[in-house]
């Protein structure tokens, strides 16, 4: 996860109780007018939902639009309002997880001082102190790959492990294979990542899932065919593992899932696969996150009569819930099935079924 520009964490009467910069080069904004600003949106949002019959549960508005860049990403934890202000390519699903962390760290820690709140903010300072511990908490996944950010040697004060460290990391290596290079324990490189990643010295490849599916862009097939031409690929002058990745790589079509494409290719491990996907998108503008939202036009009875019975009961399900407007997400969370059987049954219904896309950045 790249580091966010700013936290604000805000009382819900609409002072600002905690402010930090991640940045060094950049200002915060104005505290008092930001959080009268955000405190104004969420109460109009709250009162929208309120008019228009919906619960509370319905949430309140989760992001605001600052320009094409920015973004700002709020949590609501009562009595607080917790915002980061972040590039907008940097919001995912750890994003979110580490602002929602780091709202219950600060409702834990200053639980009494909030039940009696006296209007002074002094005692909230020293929470700055939490913020790197709850950053490094987030998850790497050992087929992450490592980029080193440029201007790195300047850093002062780097051990020699960590310089080591550096010289292993090439685009290419994963983390898992950085610590058996440098005959280093999994979890003491994983936390050195995640302290170069706090100081900005790497960025990492984006995590990658079973139930994630990406498409091809059109340089990704340049690539592909220049690739075959420079190995004379058709002559067999490459290794069957390397035959094999290639093979994967011209698999990725928009449609299939790292879950598909490991039973597609049972001679990789779904790490490997995900390894491969990762040095792609590290690389350049060659793939992208694809959600699919799919839509039932009509079940063929031939069809049906082919289906197990528990195969059957969940085709019958979807029929009445694939629209095109829910994602295979959340139409998993609706009926409780994984999504990995929900796509095997809309692949086994094929032409039935059309599928509407929206790219994730």
């Amino acid at each position: 996860m790249n580091k966010p520009y700013f936290l604000y964490i805000i009382h819900n009467s609409g002072a600002c109780l905690f402010a930090h910069n991640f940045k060094d080069d950049f200002e915060l904004f104005q505290k008092d007018l930001f959080s009268s600003f955000i405190t104004a949106i969420s109460v109009f949002t709250k009162e929208l939902n309120k008019k228009l019959g919906y619960s509370k549960k319905f949430g309140r508005l989760p992001l605001i639009p600052i320009n094409a860049t920015f973004e700002i990403l709020i949590s609501y934890e009562d009595p607080l309002i917790g915002t980061l202000v972040v590039e907008k390519k940097d919001i995912d699903e750890d994003m979110k997880v580490f602002l929602k962390e780091l709202l219950n760290e600060f409702l834990i820690i200053y639980k009494e001082n909030l039940e009696d709140w006296d209007g002074s903010i002094d005692d909230f300072e020293v929470f700055s102190s939490e913020i790197k511990r709850i950053y490094e908490k987030q998850e790497l996944q050992t087929f992450q790959i490592p980029k080193i950010i440029e201007g790195y040697e300047n850093y002062p004060n780097l051990n020699e492990t960590y310089l080591n460290l550096l010289k292993e990391v090439d685009g290419n290596k994963s983390i898992k294979e950085i610590a058996l290079k440098m005959d280093i324990g999994l979890e003491e490189v994983i936390s050195m990542i995640s302290t170069l990643l706090w100081l900005e010295l790497i960025t990492l490849s984006q995590k990658v899932y079973d139930d994630d599916i990406f498409e091809p862009k059109k340089d990704f097939f340049y690539l592909i065919r220049s690739s075959k031409t420079d190995i004379h690929y058709e002559t067999l002058e490459i290794s069957n593992k390397r035959r094999t990745e290639m093979d994967l790589v011209e698999a990725i079509d928009g449609f299939k899932s790292v879950s598909d494409l490991s039973e597609q290719f049972p001679n990789l491990t779904s790490n490997e696969i995900k390894h491969i996907i990762s040095i792609y998108l590290l690389k350049g503008s060659y793939l992208e996150k694809v959600e699919l939202y799919p839509q039932i036009i009509k079940i063929d009875e031939d069809v049906l009569e082919k289906m197990t019975t528990e195969s059957l009961a969940l085709a019958y399900s979807l029929e009445n819930i694939c629209d095109g407007e829910l994602s295979l997400g959340e139409i998993s969370k609706k009926i409780g099935s994984p999504i990995r059987e929900i796509k095997r049954v809309l692949d086994t219904l094929e032409k039935q079924v059309i599928f509407k896309k929206r790219y994730l950045k």
